[in-house]
């Protein structure tokens, strides 16, 4: 018995020790929190260890929901591969999530340039940078926010958006479609949730919240919030912004992405962008988190390659792009 309980101590040793391992990334993490308006921001960041060169620096911009300053860590990875590059990552948890103040469902996009702005200006006093190495990163929805921030703030020369869409309810419509596709539903299936989804459209559009509850339209039913924040931000399209960019944009897309029309997305940015401050990268293998696509769902093995073996579970191609962007701001 006692021989098992040994064996069974040295297995979870084991195992912990593996976990500190992989989870030991090489660079610094501190914490900080800045006043914004009527609010706390509570701030994360990531520093090289060692430097005798200014650093550059990149706001990472979440996308949807209520994201935390790390992503639950799922930022590290990158971070670390930027920090490789002499590079100074920054997020903060959205209001109303971890220990910042407020509820990022009253957000616009506008509002949300703002708030980024705010822990620029926090950033650039606490941090002596390269200002020639002052950038952006927005994933998803951050795009919307990256291109306002690139065209509008002096201080930011360049920006990296990741699986950005152009509008949202075009946006909102593929994603539909293609998770449907990807789980198996008929098209007869997808075209009802189509039409359901038509019907609550057009209660949104006139703001008809009690009609859309009495219409019973929908099981999971769109909490009031929710309703509000979607209202705000379903004019979204992001053609005009594309259109004025005068400085460098590195747009990275993923071919198994089922959130975001890629295809549509770089058709229009190229369009949009004049070719001299565009770079694509095309990753193969890459969902539209990034990450390879056996994790297209999060499931058990998402959960134990991000604890054992976190760098691995995204495409390789994204963290090269990284370290490629990285050298070259």
């Amino acid at each position: 018995m006692k021989k098992y309980l040994f064996l069974i101590g040295i297995v979870i040793f084991g195992l912990i020790a593996i976990i500190v391992y992989t989870n030991d990334f090489a660079m610094t993490i501190n914490e900080d929190t800045v006043k914004f308006k009527d609010r706390r921001i509570a701030i994360e960041y990531s520093e090289p260890k060692s430097s005798q060169k200014k650093p550059g620096l990149i706001l990472f911009i979440h996308g949807d929901g209520p994201v935390n300053k790390n992503s639950d860590e799922g930022y590290y990875p990158a971070w670390e591969t930027l920090v490789e590059e002499n590079i100074i990552s920054v997020s903060w948890d959205k209001p109303g999530v971890g220990n910042s103040t407020g509820n990022w469902l009253e957000q616009d996009m506008e509002d949300r340039k703002d708030e980024a702005e705010r822990v620029l200006k926090w950033a650039l006093d606490t941090f002596d940078v390269d200002p020639n190495r002052v950038g952006v990163w927005g994933a998803s929805q951050g795009g919307w926010v990256i291109t306002k921030l690139l065209n509008n703030n002096t201080d930011i020369k360049f920006a990296i958006g990741v699986a950005p869409a152009v509008n949202w309810m075009r946006q909102g419509k593929f994603n539909t479609v293609s998770e449907m596709e990807y789980e198996g539903y008929s098209s007869k299936e997808i075209n009802k949730r189509l039409s359901i989804e038509s019907k609550v459209n057009d209660y949104l559009n006139q703001n008809d919240y009690q009609g859309y509850l009495n219409s019973k339209l929908e099981k999971d039913i769109i909490e009031k919030d929710r309703w509000d924040f979607i209202r705000k931000n379903m004019g979204l399209d992001n053609t005009k912004e594309l259109a004025k960019i005068k400085k460098p944009y590195y747009l990275i897309v993923g071919d198994h992405d089922i959130n975001v029309d890629t295809k549509e997305t770089e058709e229009v940015y190229q369009k949009h962008i004049t070719k001299e401050y565009l770079t694509v990268y095309n990753i193969k293998n890459a969902t539209h988190r990034m990450l390879k696509p056996r994790h297209q769902k999060d499931n058990v093995m998402t959960v134990g390659e991000s604890i054992f073996n976190p760098r691995e579970i995204f495409a390789p191609g994204y963290l090269n792009a990284l370290k490629d962007i990285g050298k070259g701001p």
